[in-house]
């Protein structure tokens, strides 16, 4: 590429080629320019004597000027080398200069010439573009010089050129506006909705700062960008013209601040300063947002219009200290061992748009040249890449919460595992003690009381109806007291284990009449663990006595298999069901069930409906 510019001095300088290789093309670091301080120069006195006004050589390929209303001239020369007439766009990468002017000149004279500001109306643009496009026709072998006049009254200048092939640039503008900017949105949307999102699942308000934090974001990008121009340079918004950029800054400042101190957690750190002062910094840029839209509502711009290079360096200051306080902030964090590990990450993250940012306004005050990493499509990558860390960063913020909250409920089911074995152990021990009692002592109470009473018939040789009576009472008591101890102590299943205990249970439930039950084992051909067969022959006595008390069926069967890791049992009657949707009312019996067999951190299933029997499902671990 043979990119070069005119300058006003001595020796000239290689002109921009079009030779009908390019369809876009940056115009390269070797701008001139003139600084016009009288404000009054008009390109017609430019051109009666040129040689009055110098230009001096720009610095960087995207020279940036603080103008504070001073009007800077620039100028290059464009020649086509073909014999082809050729459509150009001029396309100057902002929306919201004051004033700009365009000027084509040949042989000293003017033969085009165009403004736009960003009070120009786009219908009323010969491109209808957010950004300032100035068309030409460029005829063949046509040698020109083009003259740009920019204006503002606060703020800085930067000027980086593309001189586009026309219709390249309508294929590259539908691309860029549609595909690149569509995507852009749509991912940071799709953040900001998510975590407003997270903020009502995890009841945790960082998230929702965040969630305002990238609004803002693309509230601001949109601003620096230029889109939807035409809806807010107005004053539909409260403010005009650059100044929306300016409250765009601010509200995205103070909602960087809110979600920084919030992720931080700053309100923790010991020292109260950092919290304290971000509040302070944010009630500071609020009153300035707020002045800013007095001024223009109330005021009509009495007061930028007063003083506005004093204002805008004023305005530029807190942009200044806002994101150092920040970057301060954090690495006190770091210092401090506060959140060290989330403050670390976050300066990463933040590290493009920091950079971005220092490097704008060093060349917005002409302290380093200027270059085209000022462009808006460099901040909105920076913009994306921190958003995509920081929403990793929250990604794994959720991780960590949902660990939390994972061990405490571990911790609870600990706790309430240990209650229950605790009130199981207690019972069982309550249970054997009253056996006991009741075997030995008001079992052996009543048989003494029984061989008295014997004796005493005997030796007084009576026949009386009332003592048969009596001794017939002391013995089915003395009978039912030792099957009341056996049931709540057994002897088999102490001596012989489950399997044996079982069997002897099932003979007495059929001896008894009224239920047929059917008993298979399978697998269980040693002694399991003391604590599993006591709760496994207590689930099954109380499924059992649900079944004859409440079921009505006349057939049983209870299926005990033993697997590698499991213990199955399996119970099934021909009653009339019970609705399991309504376990709830079903009383203490159910409820005892699952008690004991959450205590064995095994799992239980209740198959049954009105009119067809019911199944219980009993799965218990083995290595638990």
């Amino acid at each position: 590429m043979n990119i070069c510019l005119f300058s006003q001095g001595k020796q000239p300088s290689r002109a921009v080629i079009f030779d009908g290789t390019w369809q876009k093309k940056a115009v390269p670091d070797v701008y001139y320019h003139y600084a016009d301080e009288s404000k009054k120069l008009s390109i017609e006195k430019l051109l009666a004597n040129p040689q009055q006004f110098q230009f001096e050589k720009s610095k960087g390929s995207a020279p940036t000027f603080w103008a504070s209303g001073t009007p800077y001239w620039f100028r290059f020369n464009l020649q086509n080398v073909t014999y082809v007439n050729q459509d150009l766009y001029f396309q100057l990468h902002i929306s919201l200069y004051d004033q700009t002017d365009f000027y084509i000149v040949e042989n000293g004279k003017i033969i085009d010439r165009q403004s736009l500001s960003w009070r120009t109306p786009q219908y009323k643009r010969a491109v209808k573009h957010r950004n300032f496009i100035f068309p030409y026709t460029l005829h063949a072998k046509q040698n020109v010089m083009c003259y740009v006049k920019i204006q503002k009254e606060f703020g800085s200048i930067w000027l980086p050129i593309t001189i586009w092939k026309k219709e390249h640039f309508d294929y590259s503008f539908f691309l860029n506006d549609y595909h690149n900017w569509g995507f852009f949105t749509g991912v940071l949307a799709f953040v900001a909705f998510f975590s407003f999102m997270l903020s009502f699942a995890f009841k945790d308000r960082v998230y929702a700062f965040y969630a305002t934090y990238v609004f803002f974001a693309i509230g601001f990008v949109y601003t620096m960008q230029g889109y939807f121009i035409r809806f807010y340079v107005d004053g539909s918004w409260g403010v005009e013209g650059n100044k929306v950029r300016y409250a765009a800054s601010l509200i995205l400042l103070i909602s960087n601040l809110a979600f920084i101190r919030e992720y931080l957690q700053w309100n923790l750190l010991g020292n109260k300063f950092w919290w304290k002062m971000s509040s302070i910094l944010m009630v500071i840029l609020s009153i300035l947002l707020f002045l800013m839209y007095l001024d223009f509502l109330a005021f009509n711009n009495y007061l930028f219009n007063l003083a506005p290079s004093a204002i805008t360096i004023f305005y530029s200051l807190f942009f200044w200290i806002a994101p150092l306080f920040q970057v301060v902030g954090v690495l006190y964090c770091i210092k401090n061992n506060h959140n060290r590990r989330n403050s670390i990450y976050y300066m990463l993250a933040n590290l493009p748009i920091l950079i971005m940012a220092i490097y704008t306004i060093l060349s917005s005050y002409e302290l380093i040249q200027g270059n085209h990493l000022v462009e808006i499509d460099y901040f909105a990558a920076a913009f994306f890449v921190e958003i995509i860390a920081l929403s990793i960063l929250m990604a794994y913020r959720i991780k960590l919460v949902q660990d939390h909250n994972e061990g405490l409920l571990h911790e609870k089911a600990f706790q309430l595992q240990q209650r229950t074995e605790a009130v199981l152990e207690a019972e069982e021990r309550e249970r054997v003690r009253i056996a006991r009692d009741l075997h030995d002592g008001v079992g052996q109470m009543l048989a003494a009381a029984r061989m008295a009473l014997g004796k005493y018939v005997s030796k007084e040789n009576l026949q009386v109806d009332e003592i048969t009576n009596a001794s017939e009472l002391l013995e089915d008591s003395i009978k039912e007291i030792r099957e009341v101890s056996h049931n709540m102590m057994p002897g088999t299943l102490m001596k012989f284990g489950l399997s044996a205990a079982l069997k002897q249970f099932v003979n007495k439930i059929n001896a008894a009449g009224g239920v047929i039950v059917n008993l298979q084992i399978v697998g269980v051909k040693e002694r399991l663990d003391e604590r599993i067969e006591m709760m496994l022959y207590r689930i099954i006595q109380e499924i059992t006595s649900n079944i004859i008390r409440h079921s009505g069926a006349t057939k049983m069967s209870i299926e005990l298999i033993q697997h590698d890791a499991e213990l199955v049992l399996l119970v099934e009657d021909d009653g009339r069901g019970f609705d399991t949707q309504n376990l709830e009312n079903q009383g203490i019996g159910l409820k005892n069930i699952a008690t004991r067999v959450e205590y064995l951190s095994g799992s239980v299933i209740f198959d049954s409906a009105l009119g067809r029997g019911t199944s219980v499902v009993v799965e218990v671990p083995l290595n638990s």
